[in-house]
């Protein structure tokens, strides 16, 4: 006799199918995503399938969706929109560091490079 099928966690996901999820979880479009990871159409559309399948997902949407819900992914991985107004945030808030007529462009750069540490290191920190 047929045993019925249980819900619960799906089948471990393969690298690629992890690495096309969280490309869908930062707004990547299929061909951005295909491009990225030089995947042809009829390979993506398989990653593709294989992971719907083990989401229990029909879209690029619901999957996101539910692998937020069943923590594969978590909300550290911040989505593109994220990303950005957190970005700007940090910029406007930095803004007057970088303005000088005084400093030649090693200085700035370096000067620059210190402010990308510090980004890093507060994003990072947001949502932990």
């Amino acid at each position: 006799m047929k045993q019925p099928a249980t819900l619960g966690k799906p089948a471990p996901f393969s690298s690629s199918e992890f690495t096309v999820l969280k490309s869908m979880a930062l707004g990547l479009t299929c061909d951005e995503i295909r491009k990225l990871l030089n995947l042809d159409q009829k390979v993506y559309e398989s990653v593709c399938h294989q992971l719907f399948q083990k989401l229990g997902a029909t879209n690029h949407y619901t999957a996101v969706k539910t692998a937020y819900q069943k923590k594969y992914l978590n909300r550290k991985e911040l989505s593109l929109e994220e990303l950005k107004s957190f970005s700007l945030e940090f910029a406007y808030n930095h803004i007057n560091l970088l303005k000088t007529d005084e400093m030649d462009a090693k200085q700035l750069l370096w000067q620059f490079y210190d402010l990308l540490l510090e980004f890093h290191f507060q994003l990072e920190n947001k949502n932990g």
